[in-house]
């Protein structure tokens, strides 16, 4: 078996005079001058050019005692050795807005009923549904697949509107501003795929699941202010893609799905505090859809 990589290294060391941009350093110290092209588990894949015609060929990793990638080349070429003590911290920030998903038909009704013009409670709901929404997340990979790790998100949104009010007691009718500013945090514990594609494997498609707290905040201000909070359990969903523009840093695209419920509130005036059970067409439901772009940070070595 050495005697044949002995053959094809010299073959390879051979065909490949004149042309020079990457470099491959063997076990028994032979040079080959050449274009690579792939890194595997097992394996590097490599590309060679002698008066203008193409040749590929391979070797173990295990025959390989290093190599060099030319600075041009190692912007187009994303190094990917995976060996068995591989291990990388990978940090991923991103944001964007955020769509609530559940129906609004209910407190539209609530609304509309108190006075509030039917266009106008609309316009609230719409702005209301929308938000913005950061997340930040660190996984560690115990394989080059699979990770776990933390993250945490973020979602704010608000609305505003103002009108006439009937109490309905008869005499009063007041003009007043109705404004809603609602945050939800979410902490979890994280589970993390991710696969390599691509010619160059570039790119990578990754899938991730949590499970954590979510903790709900709703400021209304209504005549009086009004402070709404509670907790509950939920889960997210999100699937990725991430180009690597270098060994450490890749720019990432994701869209997740949030689900939650809350089905206990504490409502606070300021002055009393009360613990409100929800009834069950009462429940407040934070499921929304994410849509974020970011930076991933790899850290940690081999």
């Amino acid at each position: 078996m050495k005697k044949y990589y002995f053959i094809v290294i010299s073959f390879f060391c051979f065909i490949s005079a004149g042309y020079s941009q990457d470099k491959i350093i063997t076990n028994i110290n032979d040079t080959i001058d050449c274009k690579i092209i792939n890194i595997s588990n097992n394996a590097i894949f490599f590309e060679v050019t002698t008066k203008g015609i193409k040749s590929t060929g391979s070797l173990p990793l295990n025959s390989i005692h290093n190599y060099f990638i030319d600075k041009k080349s190692a912007y187009e070429f994303q190094i990917d050795v995976q060996k068995d003590s591989f291990e990388r911290l990978r940090i991923g920030i991103n944001g964007g807005p955020g769509y609530i998903l559940s129906s609004s038909k209910n407190a539209e009704d609530e609304m509309t009923t108190m006075g509030f013009e039917s266009g106008k409670v609309k316009s609230y709901y719409k702005d209301l549904k929308t938000g913005r929404y950061a997340n930040v997340n660190l996984t560690w990979l115990f394989s080059a697949k699979y990770g776990a790790g933390i993250k945490y998100n973020f979602f704010d949104t608000s609305a505003k509107t103002d009108g006439f009010v009937d109490l309905h007691d008869g005499m009063n009718l007041y003009y007043t501003t109705f404004s809603e500013h609602i945050y939800v945090n979410y902490f979890a514990g994280a589970f993390y795929y991710q696969e390599n594609f691509g010619r160059r494997k570039l790119f990578k498609l990754n899938y991730g699941i949590s499970l954590g707290l979510v903790k709900y905040r709703d400021e209304v201000k209504y005549l009086y202010n009004y402070l709404m909070t509670g907790e509950s359990f939920g889960m997210d969903i999100d699937l990725g893609i991430e180009y690597s523009l270098n060994k450490h840093l890749s720019f990432m695209a994701d869209l997740s799905d949030f689900s939650s419920t809350i089905t206990k509130m504490k409502v606070s005036d300021g002055t009393t505090i009360r613990t409100i059970k929800l009834e069950k067409d009462s429940y407040e439901n934070l499921s929304r859809l994410n849509f974020s772009i970011g930076i991933i940070i790899y850290l940690g070595g081999k």
